[in-house]
């Protein structure tokens, strides 16, 4: 589901790009790459096999994909303008020839690490004051060298793209090291652009060569229609934008609530704006392509260098979102900047003026993020020392829910720094379910300015405080197998008890709940894995660590909260199928009971009130929320042939009580 939702997205992303890219000024040189290398010379420079470097070959692949390796294959290919052909360095498929057999690591036509240039012909750049090099790239990391055999060898910090530019036939070199965020097991988008200022090089020269170079160990890097332009121009770029508060929320969550919509623009180019419009864009779409919300908004100044924070006019409040017959809805937030009527486009970097994010409407399952990407953090917190050490996210219930809900299980990525020495199995977390107090609320300000906080909560507090203190409500543990060291979860908690009296763990509309796992003792050197890509600005993740004291905000400044998110979430059901506080019996009528194709619930109260609607299955999974605002008398029709037969809930919910009924399919 994910994967399909993430290419559909891509393919979104790319038509956007190319509609805002199709008229760029033409460059002095261009390499599309469509049907050979275009006079570009590959080398094999060195291999972990030294007899086999020759082989160690930058290709050209008529597809634009990285497609003989064990470990990228299903990958798609760039995304480039020109589409077609791209040059590639395909290391998992030279090291392992396509087996994802563990023997055959190592043994294909050019065991990695290795090092492969491609170098363009001469260029002459004759009475060019500027050189600007753009071009599209897909590239996916994993290590410099990872050390085997030679332990004392091991980089996963250094890139293993570069670029190289000489004047003088080869004999010197310039280097620009490339993809520096790109972190082991990570990628760039299949849609990245990068653009290099070369002039101190190549400006006024008339033999100048650029290199592509590949040094390192697995995966790949795909580059294609390489470019050379003689200015900059203009280059405004979307830099930072907020998201919606979880990665994957009941659509109950989402209902209602009001999603602050802003973007950061810089201005990358050599031209200030002055006097012309900038426009920004927010939108959502449906996993359809229809727009559901969108908001525009302009500027009119922004000089070289500067940067800018739009917030929209308007706020997304969802309102009708809509769940499969699967449960399961993919949306995603697009923002785009542009100059208003500008029919020029971008030269260098177009793929910079819009950016998204995807987020799921499921069942009943909370998630922050859409799960860890391989990396994460243990309690070597400090080089040589390991200590205890605390993650968790916090999650809001909605006030006008009008329904408490079961803790069904908490869930959570984790995985061992050193499996073969220092594995999970035989070691054990503990997971805290704690209630935040109504004064711990979130401001919001301008998001991405950083106006985002905690009121009143103090993040010197302690796990074992917040106990005394009686925000503590659940708890549960996980013991972990041999089987969970191959699986790399997530990891479910299901036994959860209430913390006083060992009953289930209810959560409250209106709240604000931290979900906290903690690694004490033997399982402190099990590293909680985070997602550094998702990106979220309402705050999430909270880290405890004993040497810096209290909660922090697991991050690289005080402003930004979207890096390290933890991949922690939970699931949630009813819970009980017993109206304990009943409205009046003329209040809700639901039929017909046994229903085929659909039911009818009808309201009629004796005041305005906000209604919620359940459909859940007979164990108490709900299926289906429909959230009804100031209401007095209504009428509802729910779809019931796409379910199968069987026994099913349906429940009224108000703030004065409760109608549940039990209702026969029958198909």
């Amino acid at each position: 589901m994910y994967q399909s939702t993430i290419q559909a997205l891509t393919t979104i992303f790319l038509v956007i790009v190319i509609s805002f890219a199709a008229n760029s000024q033409t460059p002095i040189y261009s390499f599309t790459f469509d049907s050979d290398l275009e006079g570009w010379t590959a080398e094999g420079i060195s291999s972990a096999e030294p007899d086999s470097a020759a082989n160690a070959l930058w290709i050209w692949s008529e597809n634009g994909d990285a497609s003989t390796g064990a470990f990228s294959d299903g990958i798609g290919p760039i995304a480039s303008l020109s589409l077609g052909g791209a040059i590639v360095f395909d290391s998992d498929g030279y090291d392992n020839g396509g087996s994802q057999s563990g023997a055959a690591i190592g043994t294909g036509a050019a065991p990695a690490p290795q090092i492969g240039h491609i170098t363009s012909p001469s260029l002459d750049f004759t009475g060019q004051s500027n050189v600007i090099l753009s071009f599209y790239q897909y590239y996916r990391y994993f290590a410099k060298d990872d050390g085997f055999p030679d332990e004392n060898t091991a980089d996963f910090n250094t890139p293993a793209s570069s670029v190289e530019v000489s004047n003088d036939g080869g004999a010197t070199w310039e280097t620009f090291v490339l993809n520096e965020d790109i972190t082991p097991n990570q990628s760039t988008r299949s849609t990245d652009v990068v653009t290099l200022d070369i002039s101190s090089i190549a400006a006024d020269q008339a033999d100048v060569q650029v290199r592509f170079v590949w040094d390192g160990e697995y995966y790949f890097w795909i580059i294609d229609d390489v470019a050379f332009y003689a200015e900059r121009g203009l280059d405004i770029a979307i830099i930072n934008f907020t998201n919606i508060d979880n990665f994957e929320s009941p659509d109950f969550v989402l209902e209602g609530d009001s999603v602050d919509l802003e973007v950061m623009v810089a201005n990358y180019g050599d031209v200030d704006v002055m006097g012309d419009s900038i426009q920004f864009i927010a939108r959502i779409l449906d996993e359809n392509r229809d727009v559901v919300f969108s908001d525009t908004g302009y500027h009119d100044t922004l000089l070289v260098n500067d940067t800018i924070i739009w917030d929209f006019d308007k706020h997304w409040v969802p309102t009708g979102i809509q769940q499969n017959s699967d449960a399961t809805s993919s949306y995603v937030v697009v923002y785009n900047v542009r100059m208003a009527g500008d029919t020029i486009g971008e030269i260098v970097k177009p793929d910079d003026n819009v950016d998204f994010q995807s987020f799921v409407v499921r069942d009943l399952t909370l998630r922050k993020v859409p799960g860890g990407d391989g990396f994460g953090f243990n309690g070597e917190f400090s080089p040589g020392e390991v200590e205890n050490f605390v993650f968790g996210n916090v999650f809001d219930i909605p006030e006008d829910f009008n329904q408490s809900l079961k803790l069904s299980n908490v869930f959570f990525e984790a995985f061992s720094v050193d499996p073969d020495n220092d594995p999970m199995a035989g070691k054990s977390v503990v997971v805290w379910v704690n209630k935040f107090p109504d004064n711990i609320v979130e401001n919001n300000g301008v998001i991405l300015a950083g106006e985002v906080n905690l009121d009143s909560f103090d993040f010197n507090t302690t796990l074992e405080d917040m106990t005394t203190m009686g925000w503590t409500i659940g708890v549960g543990s996980y013991g972990f197998s041999p089987d969970d060291d191959q699986n790399g979860g997530p990891f479910f908690i299901q036994e959860l008890s209430d913390f006083n009296d060992d009953g289930d763990v209810i959560l409250e509309p209106g709240n604000k709940y931290f979900i906290a796992v903690s690694y004490d003792g033997p399982a402190n050197t099990i590293a909680q894995e985070i997602s550094r890509d998702y990106q979220l600005y309402q705050i999430s993740t909270l880290s405890y660590y004993p040497s810096i004291g209290g909660f922090r905000l697991l991050s690289t400044s005080e402003t930004d909260y979207s890096e390290n998110i933890a991949a922690i979430g939970m699931d949630l059901e009813f819970t009980t199928a017993v109206d304990e506080n009943p409205l009046p019996v003329t209040a809700v009528k639901i039929f017909p009971n046994p229903a085929t194709e659909y039911i009818r619930v009808d309201l009629d109260f004796e005041k305005t009130t906000d209604a919620t609607v359940f459909i859940a299955d007979a164990q108490g999974k709900i299926l289906s929320v429909d959230v009804l605002r100031n209401i007095q008398r209504d009428s509802k029709t729910y779809t019931m042939d796409r379910y199968p037969s069987g026994s099913y809930i349906v429940r009224v919910a108000t703030k004065e009580g409760t109608k549940t009924e039990h209702v026969i399919v029958t198909h």
